[in-house]
């Protein structure tokens, strides 16, 4: 049990993601051109590079050039069991968010990355899975049901895209509420857009 002077020190969020990359421009290309990430800054004769969504929200991506030998690639197994891993017990998978994800993995598709899983939707969202050019595990998850639509109409009302913090109590209210209390979230947003 921790004493009453340090309990207080959480983790509060991510800072950055650093992913090992055999050919950094590559790579670049890749995040910025087909998943658009914006480049923030690169040191080619260093091997390092900072992406970043192009909204400011989440963490940034550090593309660190790193020889394909000192990197062990790890297997994903669907369903059971989750995480077969290498001998250090080290795992990667990185989900992202995006807005279109049919228009998302055909950009994909088209650039010639390697698609694990076509897009599976349900009520509540839609994914598929892919490989980055170094073998990187990424899902890519469309939100949907109430929670997408509340952020949809939230976005249009607000007229801009919305922080991780306000995403996530979002998230919070509708994960908790019942579908009488979302219909009413629901009911007071669109009161909100008509005045």
């Amino acid at each position: 049990m921790l004493s009453k002077k340090t309990n207080h020190a959480d983790i509060i969020g991510y800072c950055c993601m650093r992913f090992p990359v055999s050919d950094l421009k590559k790579s670049v290309d890749f995040y910025c051109n087909v998943l658009g990430y914006e480049l923030n800054s690169a040191d080619y004769q260093f091997g390092e590079a900072h992406v970043a969504l192009k909204n400011g929200n989440g963490p940034g991506i550090f593309l660190m050039e790193t020889k394909p030998e000192d990197v062990t690639h790890l297997k994903f197994v669907f369903p059971r069991s989750f995480w077969i891993t290498d001998s250090a017990r080290q795992v990667t998978m990185v989900e992202m968010l995006t807005n279109d994800l049919l228009a998302l993995h055909e950009r994909i598709k088209q650039a010639g990355a390697h698609i694990d899983k076509e897009p599976v939707f349900t009520d509540d969202f839609g994914y598929f899975t892919f490989y980055d050019p170094d073998g990187h595990y990424i899902r890519a998850v469309e939100e949907r049901g109430v929670f997408f639509d509340l952020k949809q109409r939230m976005s249009s009302t607000l007229q801009r895209d919305l922080t991780e913090h306000e995403n996530q109590l979002l998230w919070g209210l509708c994960e908790k509420a019942s579908v009488e209390q979302q219909k009413f979230l629901a009911s007071i947003i669109s009161e909100i857009r008509g005045s």
